[in-house]
């Protein structure tokens, strides 16, 4: 009776009403309409259920609502394999089969070039009858990730706060992380350590863990953050430098290099704070993936101009370490001589690539990209074939538009090849070249983060050039 009481009590004081939710938006929530009309947003539902809701929050222009119950569920519905799927920040699909996802990511992909790019419906369309989805394996995928440690947990932040939940046991983490994070705990837990972090008010500190060629992780400190104020935060800061240092050993080489996977190289390094693919199959995919259509592309009729040159030009802004830098040289073939420019702003990655790459290192250089293209666009000195590879940001409208009117005015043809980890900085970086008359030669969608609402897009442009008119 007791229990009864409680929940009638409880319904009085949160007012619930019936929800038809008609999408899922690309951040993983429900969408629906409530009775005055506006969008309400639900987590943890999706397009095409029929929920109870409760009231969260509720602006001029738009609502929040939490899942009280389901009275219609959606096909796309599976009970989240992880046990903290509802606590931990790091996945926000998990309530949705894999199968699922791809076929979400590729509507929000076209619902992003609508909304965001503003692509011409007919480019659209095309966009759409081209697309090709490819989904790597879903589960102890990640190869690198990023925990927080607040001294006395290890993991993630928890779904909107900045609360750490465990890590332990993660669905997508691969097994020599889950190891590495075990050891470090009990390290950074030692009855030493914790006393400092308690005397120091630690309330962040964010280490990156990347898995190796063999299998042994490496650490990187990212940041720190304590209470007592700066002086304690460069007092911890010290001692977790020497700590990771210390934890490192043997597995940097005398350049302070690690060696990682890589599908063609043997020694391919990256330095201990560089980018590396997050998903273990990705490199294999996408460098196949570009290879393939590039290869196609040259062979086009269209391109003979292109094909026909015996000297190419090459740029691969944003290159890291030059996963993708010897891609043009690959697609050139053995009669054709490339050069290549690779671009990155930061010296440690250029030094990797350098090692990784010692045909292309004397054009390698170190400089902010934006401020590369201006300079090279200024010069008239621009790339038959480009590779970009921005961050989540992109590189900007402004920047993408003056890149592809200058290269529209070239005698001849120019291919451009698009790696987006952002659909939306995807969709309206690359509008401005098709509105300078690019061509699309394919797109293809790789859900490499499964059972959270991100995914890459690979895209290839070409144009023919000014002799073709």
């Amino acid at each position: 009776m007791h229990n009864e009481t409680h929940t009638q009590n409880l319904n009085r004081q949160v007012h619930t009403f019936e929800l038809e939710l008609h999408d899922t938006a690309t951040d993983g929530r429900g969408v629906g309409r409530l009775a005055n009309g506006k969008v309400v947003f639900v987590e943890g539902a999706l397009g095409g259920e029929v929920i109870t809701a409760a009231l969260v929050h509720e602006t001029s222009t738009m609502a929040e609502a939490k899942m009280v119950g389901i009275s219609k569920k959606s096909d796309m519905r599976q009970k989240p394999p992880c046990r903290r799927a509802q606590s931990c920040g790091g996945c926000q699909l998990q309530h949705v089969t894999p199968s699922a996802q791809l076929t979400l990511k590729k509507q929000w992909l076209v619902q992003t070039l609508r909304r965001i790019g503003q692509w011409p419906v007919e480019q659209i369309q095309i966009a759409g009858r081209m697309l090709r989805c490819e989904q790597g394996i879903t589960s102890r995928y990640r190869q690198r990730v990023r925990w927080h440690f607040n001294g006395t947990e290890l993991g993630f932040f928890a779904r909107k706060s900045h609360n750490v939940v465990s890590a332990e046991g993660c669905l997508i983490v691969s097994p020599p992380l889950d190891r590495a994070r075990a050891e470090l705990l009990a390290r950074l837990t030692s009855p030493e350590m914790s006393q400092l972090f308690e005397s120091t008010g630690l309330i962040d500190m964010q280490i990156e863990a990347t898995v190796l060629k063999n299998e042994t992780v490496t650490l990187w400190l990212k940041d720190v953050r304590c209470s007592a104020g700066n002086a304690t935060e460069a007092k911890v800061r010290e001692l977790m430098h020497n700590f990771v240092k210390q934890w490192n050993g043997p597995q940097l080489d005398n350049r302070g290099f690690i060696q990682i996977n890589h599908p063609e190289i043997d020694h391919f390094s990256i330095a201990p704070q560089g980018f590396l693919q997050p998903h273990r199959d990705a490199m294999n995919l996408y460098r196949s993936e570009i290879s393939k259509q590039l290869k196609a592309l040259v062979r086009l009729p269209a391109l003979a101009a292109l094909s026909n040159k015996r000297t190419w030009t090459a740029w691969d802004l944003y290159c890291g370490a030059g996963a993708f830098s010897d891609l043009p040289a690959k697609a050139a073939g053995l009669t054709r001589q490339v050069t290549t420019w690779s671009v990155e702003g930061i010296s440690p990655a250029i030094n990797a690539l350098k090692s990784n790459h010692p045909s292309i290192a004397p054009q390698a250089t170190v400089d902010d990209v934006r401020e590369f293209i201006a300079a090279r666009v200024r010069a008239n000195e621009l790339p038959d074939i480009l590779l970009c590879d921005p961050p989540r940001d992109g590189i900007g409208a402004p920047t993408a538009r003056a890149l592809a009117n200058a290269l529209t005015k070239r005698a001849t043809p120019t291919v451009v090849v698009w790696i987006a980890c952002d659909m939306a900085s995807f969709a309206r970086d690359t509008k401005p070249f098709l509105d300078a008359a690019f061509q699309m030669h394919s797109i293809a969608l790789f859900d490499c983060f499964a059972h959270t609402m991100h995914a890459e897009v690979i895209s290839i442009f070409w144009h023919p050039g000014t002799t073709a008119r």
